[in-house]
């Protein structure tokens, strides 16, 4: 589909001897011509972003570009960086579906050459209605092929097989894009416009599926032990949705891969291992914002933990620990674990003298009860507060190292 609009594109910018690009109906970049003759700031900005900026996007729907039916011309504005250009709305049966820019500072495209934009704006509307129907249609499906209910992913998988998007015996991996610290700032439709942006950008054969507060993407796998595809595709929709993000402070986008999966039938396992591996990276930021179910470790059994089982599976030293230790403790006994119990590297990222660290350690110990040096006691407390961080049991927030 990209690449028959990119030839529409193409041909009439050749024809007309005009830079021209391809806008969706928010002004997102879809594609654009090779540049013979000069663009202006705007239209170099908007080729680097692939989006135009909203202030320079209020002027021109100020030009009435919006409700427009027929081409307008947009006169230039030297001094923001803008030259002339011709609008021709891209419009099927009516709805607007984006526009076509030529440049054109000089109003010199005749009317035989506005009747050629015309005549290729209604080819691409077609184009842009056709590929919004079938993302759509393949979204459903995935959504279907991903349900807890097997009749409908039996059905979902048929589907899919027929369309011939993806073969039924082929290793696929899941991958989840999940917005983090946005609360109710998450723009409306913002996850789904994302996976727009790399739809455009991504691998042919790539399904992608939005919901409210994270997207789904699902491609063919090299082997059942390689999720890279995956996870590559996911990445190309988190880059997409933190540009969407980046004036939402505190936001942050993680891309979460499951673990492969042999046949396409059985892709819901590799989204609920996906899931977890983004609720693991939400609660312990150190494992990163690219995360692989299959390299969490002992998260993939910790997360998979009934939620009521949590509390009483917490060791109850730890608990006096949560209660009757301060932050600085808390965080002392972690981090000195998290790094293996090594006094000189646990030093040097607290940046604590060696005798400090050693009191703090023998201050928890004596406060909780037990044995630093009892290899069992270091494993029911490490597991806790990893545990503790999973269930939101944890009384203090965790930083960027751990």
């Amino acid at each position: 589909m990209a690449s028959e609009l990119q030839n529409i594109v193409d041909e009439l910018a050749s024809r007309l001897d005009a830079p021209t690009v391809l806008e969706d109906h928010e002004e997102r970049m879809v594609v654009y011509s090779a540049h013979s003759q000069p663009i202006d700031e705007v239209r170099q900005e908007s080729i680097l972003r692939r989006a135009t900026r909203r202030e320079v996007m209020s002027w021109f729907r100020d030009q009435g570009i919006v409700a427009a039916t027929e081409p307008l011309r947009i006169p230039g504005q030297p001094d923001q960086g803008i030259l002339g250009r011709l609008c021709v709305p891209v419009r099927y049966q009516g709805r607007l579906m984006g526009w076509l820019f030529l440049i054109d500072d000089r109003a010199r495209l005749s009317g035989a050459d506005i009747a050629a934009a015309r005549q290729a704006a209604e080819h691409a509307a077609l184009l842009l209605y056709e590929e919004e129907l079938g993302t759509r249609l393949t979204s459903g499906a995935l959504a279907h092929l991903l349900s807890p209910a097997a009749d409908l992913r039996e059905a979902a998988a048929g589907q899919i097989v027929d369309q011939g998007l993806l073969p039924a015996r082929t290793p696929v991996v899941v991958a989840v894009i999940q917005p983090l610290g946005v609360g109710e700032q998450l723009p409306r439709e913002a996850v789904s416009e994302a996976l727009q942006d790399a739809a455009r950008a991504g691998r042919d054969g790539a399904l992608r599926s939005g919901y409210a507060d994270h997207g789904v993407v699902l491609v063919r796998a090299a082997s059942v032990t390689d999720d890279s595809a995956g996870l590559s595709e996911a990445q190309v929709v988190a880059d997409a949705l933190r540009h969407r993000l980046r004036k939402v402070p505190g936001a942050r986008v993680v891309a979460a891969a499951g673990d492969p999966q042999p046949r396409l039938r059985d892709a819901h396992r590799s989204y609920q291992h996906a899931r977890l591996a983004a609720k693991v990276a939400a609660v312990v930021p150190s494992v990163g914002d690219s995360v692989r179910w299959q390299g969490l470790g002992v998260f993939r059994a910790l997360a998979q933990l009934p939620a009521d089982a949590a509390e009483s599976a917490l060791d109850p030293r730890l608990a006096v620990l949560f209660d009757q230790g301060d932050e600085v403790l808390v965080q002392t006994l972690e981090t000195y674990l998290d790094l293996g119990c090594d006094v000189k590297a646990a030093s040097a990222r607290l940046h604590l003298h060696r005798a400090t660290l050693y009191y703090r350690l023998d201050k928890a110990e004596k406060l909780c009860g037990f044995n630093l040096r009892d290899g069992n006691d270091r494993l029911a407390v490490h597991l806790g507060f990893k545990l503790a961080r999973l269930a939101d049991l944890h009384p203090f927030r965790p930083d960027a190292d751990g």
